[in-house]
């Protein structure tokens, strides 16, 4: 009964605003299949994250033992071909097209956001699949399914898994030809856009916090900002409340079952 009021009242809550914002963390992505790398059984509890999540220690890794980080690679670009937008991520799209959500600030570097139908996605942690020239910087996106198979197809015919090889693997930069990395966010390198996530996480008239156990920073600030100003929170995770000082609403459930349950009710009851 609890949980059936609280969704209600976030409708209710939702139905009257009109500058939403989402911060999303990790748990919306593992509800489309790809495993949080912090949670028990993640990346880094099987390998040492400094030696693949900075570009100092994955360089001197690909050097040293490449051939350890084959199996990693190979399961990663299965988890992120094989994901899709699940319900929490259309359940948002669908608010934006009722112009009660403006911008979804998300930790993830997936995509899943914008291929849901979400057009302003802060993310601060970058893009897997947007590429950066390291000579001119250059950023060229591209689809998602279309570069996992042709890196796994590239991936699985090397007869020898080296830096070099390695290297071959990532599209060369369309503007200048040298080579590009993936747009993402390591350990030790800034976070993208926080001047922007900060600006709207401020000016937002409620803020759902999904899916995220707030421990990372500074993206465990956003729901902080928006209290500051004012904002109403929503938190939305099964398991717990990081933020449970200034929570105004918490939905003990999935996004991907909660969301699309007060999109419903906005619909059914109306502004």
């Amino acid at each position: 009964m609890t949980i059936t009021v609280d969704l209600e009242n976030a409708a209710a809550l939702l139905s009257k605003a009109s500058r939403t914002v989402a911060s999303c963390g990790a748990g919306i992505s593992a509800e489309s299949g790809i495993a949080t790398f912090r949670d028990a059984g993640g990346l880094w509890d099987r390998i040492d994250p400094i030696a693949v999540g900075t570009p100092a220690g994955l360089v001197n890794t690909l050097k040293q033992n490449a051939a350890v980080l084959l199996p990693l690679f190979l399961e990663l670009l299965d988890s992120f071909e094989q994901a899709s937008p699940n319900p929490g991520h259309r359940a948002l799209a669908d608010l934006e097209a009722m112009g009660i959500l403006t911008t979804v600030i998300t930790q993830n570097v997936d995509n899943l956001h914008q291929e849901a139908g979400n057009t302003d996605v802060i993310e601060v942690h970058g893009n897997l699949f947007r590429m950066k020239c390291l000579a001119c910087e250059t950023v060229s996106t591209y689809d998602r399914k279309q570069l996992i198979g042709e890196t796994r197809k590239r991936l699985t015919s090397l007869t020898a898994f080296t830096l070099d090889a390695l290297t071959a693997l990532v599209p060369k930069c369309p503007a200048c030809g040298f080579i590009s990395r993936p747009d993402v966010v390591m350990f030790s390198e800034a976070v993208q856009d926080l001047p922007r996530a900060f600006e709207v996480s401020g000016n937002c008239d409620v803020m759902l916090v999904l899916g995220t156990s707030g421990v990372v920073y500074p993206a465990a600030s956003f729901p902080l900002e928006a209290k500051r100003a004012g904002a109403r929170v929503i938190v939305i995770n099964p398991t717990e409340n990081a933020f449970s000082s200034i929570t105004d609403l918490y939905i003990p459930m999935k996004t991907g079952e909660a969301l699309p349950a007060i999109v419903d009710l906005i619909r059914k009851n109306g502004p």
